[in-house]
């Protein structure tokens, strides 16, 4: 778990996990998409209940990714290490690795396409 680093923030899309993830080739992005939106939905209660009991702590706006930051009180610290090992287990229980979400993550970003059906696979589940 090593280099792998939750960011916290107040919109979904910039929740991360840095980590040096070596690209894949698209079509297992494609395979692997539904267990990512599904890791997504459970962590989005996990990650809106961290961010608030930080933002209680820190008293207003965080900064982007306040989890990465060296200085932080050790009731922050403990938040984030507990937003890390819940959803890092939440990732594993939806069958990817850590490498694969983030990897998944960073194509997202860059790839429209993937985007789109990313959006469309949440609407779907939130759905039902």
């Amino acid at each position: 778990m090593s280099g792998l680093a939750p960011g916290l923030s107040d919109h979904l899309s910039t929740l991360t996990w840095s980590s040096s993830a070596a690209a894949q080739g698209q079509p297992k992005y494609e395979k692997l998409l539904g267990n990512y939106a599904e890791a997504i939905l459970q962590m989005e209660p996990l990650r809106l209940q961290s961010y608030q009991q930080v933002q209680q702590i820190m008293g207003g706006a965080l900064p982007k990714n306040i989890c990465k930051k060296s200085d932080l009180v050790a009731p922050v610290n403990n938040i984030c290490d507990r937003f890390f090992n819940e959803s890092a287990e939440i990732i594993r229980n939806n069958g990817l690795s850590l490498t694969d979400f983030n990897a998944i993550t960073e194509e997202v970003r860059k790839n429209k396409s993937l985007k789109n059906q990313l959006d469309e696979e949440l609407i779907r589940r939130k759905g039902n």
